[in-house]
């Protein structure tokens, strides 16, 4: 077997169960079973909602409507009061898979939020 190391075993093990059923599926527009939901909206618990769905070819706005309210991602943001920068600031955010981002400016910054819960979504 030929693992990517990047790949944790449980995100490769729910890939090879859609790339299964894609297969042995008769009607290419049977809807995805309820059990491949639920394990790709518990790969969110670990992963991003993006690499859930780049790796499994789903929908972001469908596997979204999947994952449950309580585990909501949003409570995992901390609020930050960014009318109190003064002078120079940097914010780094790191996902769960390694990504990073980093942005750095003068005085006052624009509306960052949405660019944070884009990037850890």
């Amino acid at each position: 077997m030929n693992r990517s190391i990047s790949e944790p075993p449980a995100l490769e093990t729910v890939q090879k169960q859609f790339e299964a059923w894609r297969s042995s599926r008769s009607n290419k527009r049977e809807p995805i079973p309820q059990h491949l939901w639920q394990a790709a909206a518990g790969l969110c618990r670990e992963y991003s909602i993006a690499r859930v769905c780049r790796k499994l070819h789903l929908s972001h706005t469908d596997l979204k409507k999947k994952i449950p309210k309580n585990d909501s991602l949003s409570k995992w943001f901390v609020e930050i009061d960014t009318s109190r920068f003064a002078g120079q600031w940097q914010i780094e955010c790191r996902r769960i898979d390694g990504s990073r981002m980093r942005m750095a400016g003068t005085g006052q910054p624009l509306e960052i939020d949405a660019l944070l819960r884009t990037f850890l979504s």
